[in-house]
């Protein structure tokens, strides 16, 4: 049997990483080998992004470059983007096959194997008419430091602006003892670090996956090997509970890393997105988390040039962002989605103010992440170091995602270290190891 080869290309979130990781272990179990760099892959799998127009560009840059750089490969498009922009995928000329997100996940249910189609193969089903999601075993990672694990997926929040549950259709979690199970292998296999992972984990458990919910999830995780860090991602306000962060609390291997998403610090803006928070409420959620916890990391994402930001809207979620103790923004001037309500309100903001505000916010979370960089200087954390070598150098993340750069040593590999903070070199932290008994 010949051994064909495959390579990957995925865009967007860690939920995409993660279900990417899933197509690779499939593909290996197939009998297929990773193409490497310098070779024309038999496959290539594009894994789509589409929560922005940006997003979709990029996409179609990724298809057309694959097809000029390697024409007789066969050519996978799958993702977020195939499943809203199904028919603009497949005229793409050199497609072969395109694949919605559900498929993706049993893709050789559709796939014979290597070999150009006349016709492209579309296989895209109504991804609102799912009920539960695909159980599918843990992925095949070439990194082994940091998996990202999916406990959930889909979204029922519909946020006025927000494609992806058009894309991912309604909030579903996986069952409980499928996650433990998968998280034990991904133990075994020598990942010291797990990222939960979803469309909005803080959903997890609510429609019937045999828990009470993420903090439950949490403590059952936790106890399959106290030497694990567990990673979170992206919540809600609304999911920072009580519960939650007592949990955290109770046990440091979870990670003292929130990225919470605001998107507008105006009211009048959150209540046109659709948002379920206030900016009060976004603000007591942070006052819960540093009474509880203390200094953590804190993320966010934001949009600018929302239809009707005015200038007195934008410089009000300016002052708020500025009052709050973010680590680092994501910020993305607002991209209209066909299909969501956003894409046709009145008052669309003209593209070179949406990216000046966009410019402007960036500029004040540069100075956040800096601020919080130094924060650590003088003190000593813990730093999971992974394989990467880099100019002679290795990095590492604390628990809360501060970034920590060390000259290379193989010892430290998939190691957490404890590591005396001396300066900053850039965006990274940097500093010396210290053993174990010293204080």
């Amino acid at each position: 049997m010949p051994h064909f080869t495959v390579r990957f290309k995925t865009f967007g979130c860690k939920l995409n990483q993660s279900e990417t990781a899933v197509m690779a272990r499939d593909f290996l179990d197939h009998g297929y080998q990773a193409a490497t760099e310098s070779e024309s892959a038999d496959v290539v799998v594009i894994n789509t992004c589409t929560v922005t127009g940006r997003s979709d560009a990029k996409c179609r840059q990724a298809i057309r470059q694959s097809l000029t750089q390697n024409p007789e490969s066969t050519l996978i498009v799958t993702g977020c983007y195939s499943q809203v922009s199904t028919a603009e995928i497949a005229s793409i000329p050199g497609v072969d096959y395109v694949f919605g997100v559900s498929e993706k996940l049993g893709l050789f249910d559709f796939f014979p194997g290597p070999g150009k189609r006349e016709v492209p193969c579309v296989r895209v089903t109504d991804i609102q008419e799912r009920k539960d999601e695909p159980i599918r075993f843990a992925g095949n990672y070439t990194d082994r430091t940091r998996a990202f694990l999916k406990i959930q997926s889909g979204c029922d929040r519909r946020c006025s602006y927000c494609i992806v549950p058009l894309a991912r259709g309604p909030s579903r979690s996986l069952p409980v003892d499928f996650i433990l199970d998968q998280a034990d292998h991904l133990i075994r296999t020598g990942f010291r670090e797990v990222v939960l992972t979803g469309v909005h984990v803080g959903d997890f458990g609510k429609k019937g996956s045999g828990t009470s919910g993420l903090p439950a999830l949490l403590r059952r995780l936790v106890r399959l090997d106290p030497a694990v860090r567990w990673r979170m991602s992206s919540l809600d306000p609304g999911d920072l509970g009580d519960e939650l962060l007592h949990t955290l609390a109770e046990y440091p291997s979870i990670c003292r890393h929130f990225h919470v998403a605001l998107q507008s610090g105006s009211d009048t803006i959150l209540k046109a997105m659709n948002r379920r928070h206030t900016t009060g409420e976004f603000r007591e959620a942070v006052a819960r988390i540093r009474d509880v916890l203390g200094p953590v990391g804190l993320g966010t994402d934001l949009i600018t040039g929302f239809p009707d930001e005015t200038d007195q809207r934008f410089e009000e979620t300016r002052r708020f962002v500025e009052s709050l103790p973010f680590s680092y923004f994501h910020v993305f001037p607002f991209s209209a989605r066909g299909g969501t309500p956003a894409a046709g309100m009145s008052g669309q903001i003209p593209s070179r103010v949406r990216m000046e505000r966009a410019r402007i916010l960036r500029s004040i979370g540069a100075a956040k992440k800096q601020a919080f960089l130094e924060s650590f200087i003088g003190k000593t954390t813990e730093v999971l170091f992974e394989c990467r070598k880099i100019n002679g150098r290795m990095g590492g993340f604390t628990s809360e995602y501060a970034r920590v750069e060390i000259p290379f040593d193989p010892q430290l590999v998939n190691r957490i270290a404890r590591v005396r903070i001396r300066n900053m070199d850039g965006q990274a932290l940097t500093g010396e190891i210290l053993p174990a008994d010293a204080t």
